[in-house]
């Protein structure tokens, strides 16, 4: 059986996870600069503007920042103060994390319509994993290592819980994203292809979210060695912050083409046309709708659960959510 707390293994386990680590900050680094356009066309009003962009934007530098210290931790050839890179590093990646599952957050509750059990419950899943994230920043201990010539966490098992507690509040928001989604259709004439583009952003998220944290929980409950308990998390990372940006732009492209092209989000007893909305994230309950006008048809939403349906003209009472942070 192979021992993996010999020196040799695990210089061998470390040479991988460099490699692995090296690999992933690469795919990340092509996707962020081959999609600045988005946020530049925001910049230049050429998108609408939304307040969750911060939070978009909070996700991907945050990430990015982590994959450029991981460079400079893995390839100083010479001793740094490891602790304080790796510190900071720690944060930054801690809080693409919590950006990310806030993304998730924000979809639940408008989805939910703003219900004030799932806003408190969303609400403390999200800080219950925040306070875990900060009690792993403040217990990481770091060090150069001259065995391996770059920087060693100590204590990297102290990340089992960050890790198990991210992947379940995670998998917890998505599955409340689908009931909410679920709820909206059992009521009735609620919305066709908007709810059908949400649900399957759902299932997507749910099974990259499994895909991602899955393997790093494994390792870190098994703990092997050092090396391999920290060999996941960085993909992990990664792979959440793409699949959480990738879905944010999704959604806004979906809803910026389909309701210019005046395409119907309801059940087809009436068509409609649908004007720009200025935020999706603001709950169903907010849109009004004026029937009987010319160029903005109303719709009634069917079941007892949607007062108003998502209609034309969508003047609608203000939202926190569309205030900027």
């Amino acid at each position: 059986m192979v021992n993996f707390r010999d020196p040799i293994v695990l210089f061998q386990d470390f040479l991988v996870l460099v490699k692995l680590w090296h690999a992933f900050g690469g795919v990340f680094l092509w996707e962020f600069f081959t999609t600045l356009d988005f946020e530049w066309n925001v910049i230049r009003g050429r998108r609408p503007y939304r307040w969750t962009i911060w939070i978009y934007s909070l996700t991907r530098i945050s990430t990015l920042l982590v994959v450029i210290l991981n460079m400079i931790a893995f390839d100083a050839s010479s001793p740094i103060h490891c602790q304080l890179v790796v510190t900071f590093q720690l944060i930054l990646a801690h809080l693409a994390v919590a950006s990310a599952s806030l993304l998730i957050m924000l979809r639940v509750i408008a989805i939910w319509n703003r219900n004030k059990t799932v806003l408190a419950f969303s609400i403390s899943v999200w800080g219950i994993n925040v306070a875990f994230l900060i009690q792993g920043v403040v217990r990481l201990r770091s060090a150069f290592g001259p065995e391996a010539t770059t920087c060693v966490v100590r204590n990297s098992d102290i990340a089992e819980l960050n890790v198990i507690v991210t992947f379940v509040t995670d998998i917890i928001l998505l599955l409340m994203m689908l009931g909410g989604l679920l709820h909206l259709r059992r009521q009735g004439g609620g919305l066709l292809d908007l709810g059908n583009f949400l649900w399957k952003q759902g299932i997507i998220w749910i099974s990259l979210a499994v895909a991602a944290g899955v393997p790093p929980a494994v390792f870190l409950i098994l703990n092997l060695n050092e090396a391999l308990n920290l060999m996941f998390q960085i993909p992990a990372l990664i792979i959440l912050t793409i699949s959480a940006t990738r879905i944010y732009r999704s959604l806004i492209q979906f809803s910026s083409d389909n309701f210019q092209s005046g395409h119907s989000f309801v059940k087809p007893e009436v068509r409609v046309k649908v004007e720009p909305v200025h935020n999706l994230m603001t709950p169903i309950s907010h849109f009004r709708s004026h029937a009987g006008t010319e160029g903005q048809l109303g719709i009634k939403a069917r079941g007892q659960g949607l007062e108003d349906g998502l209609a034309g003209g969508m003047e609608r009472k203000p939202s926190v959510l569309d205030s900027p942070v």
